[in-house]
């Protein structure tokens, strides 16, 4: 007689086996099979023009590196600025891991400075991946497909960030305006105890 127990616990050990062998398989999509000498070489060679589909939209970029392990893509204009820097380091002989680390913004961008920082990245992360694996950069997996598995980078960058960021921000606003009536009420205050009382009734008129 088949134990059923037996059977399902079986099927699921062999799922299980299954699924991990085919995250072994899929690496790590932030480590690169080629040296750290090449993949410097092609992230600092990036031509990166400025386009309504672009990492940086169209933002003027420049490119610089440090000539071993840092390159940084630098991007501006009259109301936004971001600049982005990856950080190459070793993990054999003919395999780099690459970090991301973005800054900067948009004028008024507020509470929504987490969600434009996410969205910068992951269409820089695009734009790394494509360098590096030398094909065009492809705006509909710029919105968040390829870094979808790379690690974060400890900033929020969710609505639900932002909406709290907002109610941050209107809560500063209501208690520097607070401070300043106190401060102006404190002020009146030491005015009026500073006047004499006959000084306080005198005119200024002529008689």
């Amino acid at each position: 007689m088949v134990d059923i127990m037996d059977v399902r616990f079986k099927t699921r050990l062999v799922a299980v086996s299954f699924a991990v062998i085919l995250l072994a398989g899929c690496g790590k999509p932030d480590v690169y099979a080629m040296s750290r000498d090449q993949a410097y070489k092609r992230l600092n060679a990036a031509h990166i023009e400025p386009s309504g589909d672009g990492p940086f939209f169209r933002l003027a970029t420049t490119v610089s590196g440090n000539g071993v392990n840092e390159v940084t893509w630098d991007a501006s204009g009259s109301m936004a600025h971001h600049k982005c820097t990856m950080t190459l380091a070793k993990e054999d002989a003919d395999k780099t891991k690459v970090a991301v680390d973005c800054d900067g913004g948009s004028a008024g961008s507020g509470a929504a400075a987490g969600m434009e920082h996410a969205m910068i990245r992951n269409r820089v992360i695009e734009m790394v991946d494509a360098t590096l694996k030398g094909r065009p950069f492809n705006p509909a997996l710029a919105s968040g497909a390829t870094a979808a598995r790379w690690p974060g980078d400890g900033v929020d960058g969710s609505m639900i960030g932002a909406m709290a960021g907002a109610i941050k921000m209107e809560g500063d606003i209501k208690r520097d305006i607070r401070e300043m009536e106190r401060k102006d009420k404190e002020y009146r205050a030491e005015v009026a105890a500073e006047t004499p009382d006959d000084a306080q009734g005198m005119s200024t008129e002529p008689q």
